[in-house]
C-alpha cells in the first residue's frame, strides 16, 4: 500500500511539473499585485502591437483585459484563501502564442504571492468576455480588447498560472512589515512605538507587530480578512503570514530568491469630491490638518480651515501598499530607532479592528454633531477612487481620499469640476503649480483649478489625444517636476521582484514600459535614463535622480525584518517608506535592481 501511494505521488509530481514546464514555455510573466503599475506595464507590455521591446514574440500582439475579477489563490492554509483582482492579458501570434499577464491585487498580496511556496495561482472557473477595462486610445493604436485563444484561455482555466513576478509600490521589507502591523493584537510591541499602533489588532494570537514562524499555529498564520466598507461591498483583504528568507511559515518550503527592479516613481494624490459643497473650497492640505481628518479626530471641513460642515474621509486596508506609503510620508512617519516613538497621527487611531470600518462602527466627530462625517474603508485603489467618485450619493457629504497617480487610476473622475485634487502643503503632486483658474503652467495641465488631468486635457500637438509625450504635456519637458525635484513629498518607488528567467522578461516589459511612459502615456517618472525618439528627434529622459533613505524594518520585538538597509551603487536592502528624500553621492545614476538578497543580514 506504501509503494503504491508512493508511486501515485510520483506520477501527480511528474503531471504537476509538466503542467508547469508546459507553462513556462508560453507565460512569459504572471505579475501580482499594485494597481499603480497595472494598466502602465499593460500598454508597456502591448507597445502598440510590437510586444515588449526585445522580449521576443512574433508580432502583431494583442490584448484582453477581464470583464469579471479572477481569483488569486493561496493554497498555502488548510482552507486555501482566495483574493480577485482585475486581469490583463497580452499574446503574440506566435503558433504556441506567448502571454504575459497582470492580475491587480494589491502590493502586499503580490509580495505576498511571490514569496508563498508554493506560490498563488492565478485563474478563473469560466473565462469572461472581453471588458475593454483600458480605454482604446491608450494602447498605442486605438485598439479593443480580444478574445485570446482557446489555449491562452485554458492557462486560467484549469490549474491556474502561478505569480512569478510581484508587482509593487513599496519593497518587500515594507510589505513584510505592514503584513505583520495587521496580522497581530492591538498595541505596542518591545520597544514599541508608544502610539499603541504598533499592531493593529487584526489577529488576537500574534504579539503586536510580531511576524509568526513555521510551527506557528493556523491561528497565528491567518488573521482576519479586512472587510470593505463601501455600501455592498463583499471585498475584503486577507491576511496571511509569508516571509522573505529561510522556510515559508505554513509549508516549511524554502522561500524563493530574489531580486527587486525599480521601475519608476510615481505620487500620491489626495482626490476630493466638492460637489456637495462641503469641500469646494479646499485647494490644499497640511500634513497636520489631513492627520486630524484621517485619523478620526475631526470629519469636519473645517479642519482644513473651510466653514464647518460634516465631511467623510476614506481609508484603505492598513496592508495596503498605497495606504502604507502615505501612512509613512504624511501620517505616521517612521523613526528610527522604533523606541523614539512615530511623527504624526496614524490613519489607524481609534479604528480598533472595527471590521469593516465605517461611520457607525466607529464614530468621527464633526463640528455640529450631527453625525454626517465618517470615516470609511476601501479595498484596493479601485474601491477607493469610486468611495471619493459616490461620496455625496452614497454618505451624504463630500469626502477625500488618496491614490497613486496614473492616467487609469484616476479616469472616472477626471475632467470634473465636481472632483478634484489638492496640493500638499502649497506643493502641486503632477504639475509645476496648482492652477488659478486663469492659468495653467503646463500644456498638459487643465485649466480648471484642481481638476484631475486626463486624455481630453492633451495639448494641440498631440491632437488631444494619446499617444502624447511628456515633452507636450509639461512646459519642461519632463513628467512631475515637484517630484524629480523632491519638493513633493508623499511618492514612492514602484518595483517588481523576481528572479531567474521570469526576472529576465519582467525587465523587458519594464524597460518597453519606460520608454512607453515618456512617449506615450505618462504615468510615472522612469527609474532610469531613458532614450527615445519623439517627433524624429532623439530625447533623453534623465530618470529619478533622488532616492529615499534607507532603514531598518522590525517587528514588533525589534527583530530584523529583511537585510541591512544599503541604498548605495546598484545595491538596496531594508525599507524605505517614508525614507528622507536625498540626492545620491552618485548623481545621475539610478537605482535599477538589488543584488540578490535572499540572505543579506541572516
Amino acid at each position: 500500500m506504501l509503494r503504491i501511494k508512493t508511486l501515485f505521488a510520483g506520477f501527480a509530481l511528474t503531471v504537476i511539473i509538466g503542467l508547469v514546464n508546459a507553462q513556462a514555455q508560453t507565460v512569459k510573466v504572471q505579475f501580482a499585485g499594485s494597481s499603480a503599475l497595472w494598466q502602465t506595464l499593460a500598454l508597456g507590455t502591448y507597445n502598440g502591437g510590437k510586444g515588449p521591446t526585445g522580449g521576443g514574440g512574433t508580432a502583431p500582439f494583442f490584448h484582453y483585459t477581464g470583464s469579471s475579477k479572477f481569483n488569486v489563490t493561496d493554497s498555502r492554509p488548510t482552507t486555501p484563501i482566495v483574493d480577485s483582482g482585475n486581469i490583463w492579458i497580452v499574446w503574440d501570434s506566435a503558433s504556441t502564442p506567448n502571454v504575459w499577464a497582470y492580475v491587480s491585487t494589491d502590493s502586499t498580496i503580490g509580495v505576498r504571492c511571490y514569496f508563498a511556496n508554493p506560490a498563488c495561482a492565478v485563474g478563473v472557473s469560466a473565462f469572461p468576455s472581453v471588458g475593454n477595462i483600458i480605454s482604446s486610445l491608450l494602447w498605442g493604436d486605438n485598439s479593443s480588447d480580444s478574445t485570446p485563444p482557446t489555449s491562452v484561455q485554458a492557462l486560467f482555466t484549469g490549474a491556474g498560472v502561478k505569480v512569478n513576478v510581484a508587482a509593487t509600490t513599496y519593497r518587500a521589507e515594507d510589505a513584510l512589515f505592514a503584513t505583520c502591523r495587521a496580522n497581530s493584537q492591538l498595541g505596542n510591541g518591545t520597544p514599541g512605538s508608544g502610539d499603541g499602533l504598533d499592531g493593529l489588532g487584526y489577529n488576537t494570537v500574534n504579539p503586536p507587530g510580531t511576524c509568526p514562524q513555521f510551527g506557528a499555529s493556523q491561528a497565528a498564520l491567518v488573521g482576519s480578512g479586512i472587510q470593505s466598507g463601501y455600501p455592498g461591498s463583499t471585498s475584503k483583504a486577507n491576511l496571511l503570514a509569508f516571509s522573505l528568507t529561510g522556510k515559508d511559515p505554513f509549508t516549511g518550503a524554502t522561500v524563493p530568491k530574489y531580486t527587486t527592479v525599480s521601475v519608476g516613481a510615481s505620487p500620491i494624490a489626495f482626490i476630493i469630491e466638492r460637489s456637495g459643497g462641503q469641500l469646494a473650497g479646499l485647494k490644499d492640505a497640511t500634513d497636520a490638518q489631513l492627520q486630524q481628518v484621517f485619523s478620526g479626530k475631526l470629519c469636519d471641513a473645517s479642519a482644513f480651515g473651510l466653514p464647518a460642515a460634516g465631511i467623510q474621509a476614506y481609508l484603505y486596508e492598513p496592508q495596503s501598499g498605497t495606504g502604507n506609503v502615505a501612512e509613512a510620508t504624511v501620517f505616521r512617519r517612521p523613526t528610527v530607532p522604533a523606541s523614539q516613538g512615530v511623527l504624526g497621527i496614524s490613519q489607524e487611531t481609534g479604528v480598533n479592528a472595527a471590521n469593516p470600518l465605517t461611520k457607525t462602527a466607529v464614530a468621527c466627530p464633526d463640528s455640529a454633531g450631527d453625525g454626517k462625517g465618517g470615516r470609511w474603508r476601501a479595498i484596493a485603489a479601485s474601491e477607493e477612487v469610486k468611495s471619493v467618485l459616490n461620496s455625496v450619493k452614497n454618505n451624504g457629504t463630500d469626502g477625500i481620499g488618496f491614490t497613486f497617480f496614473s492616467y487609469g487610476n484616476v479616469s472616472t473622475i477626471a475632467d470634473s469640476t465636481g472632483y478634484g485634487y489638492i496640493t500638499l502643503d502649497g506643493t502641486d503632486p503632477f504639475f509645476a503649480s496648482y492652477s488659478n483658474g486663469t492659468t495653467a503652467y503646463d500644456p498638459g495641465q487643465p485649466l480648471s483649478p484642481g481638476v484631475l488631468p486626463s486624455a481630453t486635457d492633451l495639448p494641440a500637438a498631440c491632437s488631444g489625444n494619446f499617444p502624447c509625450p511628456e515633452t507636450d504635456i509639461w512646459k519642461g519637458g519632463l513628467s512631475f517636476p515637484n517630484l524629480r525635484s523632491g519638493a513633493y513629498r508623499s511618492w514612492n518607488v514602484l518595483r517588481i521582484i523576481s528572479t531567474g528567467t521570469a526576472l529576465t522578461n519582467a525587465e523587458k516589459v519594464i524597460a518597453s514600459s519606460q520608454a512607453f511612459v515618456v512617449t506615450s502615456v505618462p504615468d510615472y517618472v522612469p527609474a532610469t535614463s531613458t532614450k527615445v525618439t519623439i517627433n524624429s528627434k532623439a530625447f533623453t529622459d534623465p530618470g529619478l535622480t533622488l532616492i529615499r533613505s534607507h532603514y531598518q524594518q522590525t517587528d514588533g520585538n525589534g527583530n530584523k525584518l529583511g537585510g541591512a538597509p544599503v541604498n548605495s551603487g546598484t545595491t538596496e536592502a531594508g525599507g524605505d517608506i517614508g525614507g528622507a528624500i536625498i540626492t545620491p553621492a552618485n548623481t545621475g545614476t539610478q537605482l535599477i535592481q538589488d543584488e540578490p538578497n535572499a540572505n543579506i543580514g541572516r
